[in-house]
């Protein structure tokens, strides 16, 4: 278990190659949907990898929120858990000491045997409360 959270610590920290990942203006919205849902905060993707694919889209829009784990936390980091089948997913905060903002990645296991493939990455920031606009 200590092995496994080292890994995402290293996952996390931005050591898989830069050439797997894109940086994309468009927001992949099951994924955005799916990780405010479980932490009840606003995410910025800044990263959707190459490993994100659309039966990962479809899987996480049609699983509800309810089926994903509590939350386990380990030092700095809060980790969620959903398994579907032999797939599986994990949602890795990470709250770095100096960082205004917690990191979250999304992690895909195609089995349980498999390394996890990082799907997103971004920051969690608290929603902002909507002011209604005034009307004279």
């Amino acid at each position: 278990m200590k092995n496994m959270l080292i890994l995402l610590g290293l996952l996390l920290t931005g050591v898989s190659a830069p050439a797997q990942n894109k940086t994309t203006p468009a927001k992949p919205s099951a994924v955005v949907s799916t990780i405010e849902g479980i932490t009840g905060k606003q995410f910025q993707p800044d990263t959707v990898y190459a490993a994100l694919s659309e039966e990962d889209q479809t899987i996480l829009a049609k699983e509800p929120v309810a089926n994903w784990g509590l939350p386990q936390t380990a030092d700095q980091m809060t980790y969620y858990n959903l398994v579907v089948g032999t797939r599986s997913y994990q949602l890795v905060i990470v709250k770095q000491p100096k960082a205004v903002f917690p990191t979250a990645t999304l992690l895909r296991f195609t089995d349980p045997k498999s390394k996890p493939e990082p799907i997103a990455r971004g920051v969690l920031k608290p929603k902002g409360e909507e002011k209604p606009a005034k009307s004279d």
